[in-house]
């Protein structure tokens, strides 16, 4: 028996990249998967392709940053397929490289207004749906949730506020059945990444030199954790921001270790 049988995932974000491949992945494990993001034909185009794979899905367009829109296509999902057991939430936009006081109010604003108001309207309306049955819940956080980019402080700020959700909703409905957990992807290969740094030799080559793993990660490998996190696998586990990140955080601890460990010897 697959292991989300007779369940049912909702996926904010999830026309291309690592929404689409969790959305498969949910489907794969038997969940019906409602498919929600603003772009429609994408949408359209991958319910197709889930459902010719024998699993069930419902494209549901709407603009994360809308409250109405989002509740709409709730709605939708809610009433196609009797409910929510599991959300996915890893609507986002990147952000453009500035130092903090060159980053323009405008920029601030726009990655305020997808990464994180647009988690909390989605959280809003999963959890209210979730009040009655339990649920489990699972944010995109990135790993700029657990460290400080250089030259992204925006997005840096955005993807902290994510975790910061993810930790107090997990306190607070935990004892409603509700789990509420987050992963942090590291250096993923999505439009995202190949549009940036991972364009250039040097930048492949940077990536290398700061994952220990020495590969940059897939869609799959976070949509794998994801599926994980949301089965009964992981029933005790709340409030927790997992890293998929081949080991980046445990290499840049250890550099930074080793250099205040030069700076001392030398004081």
């Amino acid at each position: 028996m697959a292991t989300l049988e007779n369940r049912t995932a909702f996926v904010i974000g999830a026309s291309r990249g690592i929404g689409a491949e969790t959305a498969r992945a949910f489907a794969r494990e038997g969940a019906a998967v409602v498919l929600i993001s603003r772009d429609a034909e994408a949408l359209d185009a991958l319910a197709l392709a889930i459902t010719a794979q024998g699993g069930r899905a419902v494209a549901c367009p709407a603009d994360v940053t809308d409250e109405a829109s989002l509740a709409a296509a709730f709605e939708t999902g809610l009433d196609r397929f009797g409910g929510i057991d599991i959300a996915f939430n890893n609507s986002g936009v990147a952000s453009r490289a500035y130092r903090l006081h060159e980053t323009p109010v405008a920029e601030f604003d726009r990655l305020m207004s997808v990464n994180l108001r647009g988690m909390f309207l989605a959280m809003k309306l999963e959890l209210a749906a979730m009040l009655q049955n339990g649920g489990v819940i699972v944010n995109n956080a990135s790993i700029s949730g657990l460290s400080a980019v250089p030259n992204i402080s925006a997005y840096n700020a955005s993807k902290h506020g994510v975790v910061g959700l993810t930790r107090s909703a997990a306190g607070e409905y935990a004892r409603k059945g509700i789990r509420v957990n987050a992963v942090a992807p590291g250096a993923i290969m999505t439009d995202m990444l190949s549009t940036g740094i991972a364009s250039t030799a040097e930048g492949l080559a940077w990536i290398g030199a700061n994952v220990p793993i020495g590969r940059i990660g897939n869609a799959a490998d976070v949509a794998n954790t994801v599926v994980w996190l949301a089965s009964d696998a992981a029933g005790y586990l709340t409030g927790v921001v997992l890293p998929v990140d081949g080991g980046y955080l445990v290499s840049r601890g250890g550099r930074q270790a080793a250099g205040a460990s030069k700076a001392g010897k030398g004081s």
